[in-house]
């Protein structure tokens, strides 16, 4: 008989703190769900998204990060927007462009960076993760192949 994640983890004791680049692809909305699957297990405290300010704005509400990051000035706007027009009772520190990506990977209180970032854009957050000392959960190759030999 197949177990669920949730079953097979029902009992375990550890708690990781999750930072997750490209929180709205496809990478990210699976991450969540497991997070979903055993919320005893995994906290998310920064989510980052490319312009998805919709999508974004569901997922800050539902498990309240610290930081929420996107790509341009303009969709953290919007998510900003889209968090006060639905009365948001927990407003993360929204940013936007590479500072805002870092800052994410950065995060003080997450012990684990999710990288679901598509292209070479996962790189440097990816770096600057690993010197943060964060374990990495790598979930393309065109970071690790970016980053040459």
């Amino acid at each position: 008989m197949k177990k669920t994640l949730s079953e097979a983890l029902k009992g375990a004791t550890f708690q990781k703190r999750l930072s997750l680049l490209g929180s709205t692809g496809s990478i990210g909305t699976q991450t969540l769900e497991i997070c979903d699957a055993c919320p005893d297990n995994f906290v998310v405290d920064a989510l980052s998204a490319g312009r998805n300010a919709a999508l974004l704005a569901e997922q800050v509400m539902k498990y309240r990060p610290k930081i929420a990051s996107l790509e341009t000035p303009e969709a953290a706007l919007e998510l900003k927007e889209r968090l006060e027009a639905a009365n948001c009772q927990h407003m993360p520190t929204i940013l936007s462009g590479p500072e805002g990506i870092l800052a994410a990977a950065t995060v003080d209180t997450a012990d684990t960076v999710v990288t679901g970032i598509v292209g070479a854009a996962g790189l440097l957050p990816t770096i600057e993760a690993i010197k943060c000392g964060k374990d990495i959960a790598l979930a393309n190759k065109e970071t690790l192949i970016s980053g040459g030999p």
